[in-house]
């Protein structure tokens, strides 16, 4: 009876929180090791790289201008060469 056991065996979903192919939006270092499994967990955040301890520091990110940070100027500097 292989269909019994397939339907007592828990399900597992896992994400790479770590590749930008969506839009994931900004995440704190809580909301990003709920998501996450293993020990080494990278805990910048998917949608900018810095890391947010808490909801106001991803809403300070969220308001602020792409274009008016240093990894965008790094970017595009990169960009211009």
């Amino acid at each position: 009876m292989a269909g019994s056991n397939k339907s007592k065996r828990p399900k597992v979903r896992a994400e790479r929180l770590d590749t930008k192919c969506g839009y994931i939006g900004h995440m704190t270092v809580d909301q990003i090791r709920e998501r996450s499994f293993g020990e080494n967990v990278n805990v910048a955040c998917p949608e900018c790289g810095r890391i947010h301890l808490t909801v106001e520091d991803i809403e300070d990110a969220e308001a602020q201008k792409a274009r008016k940070t240093l990894r965008f100027a790094k970017i595009k500097s990169d960009a211009e060469i």
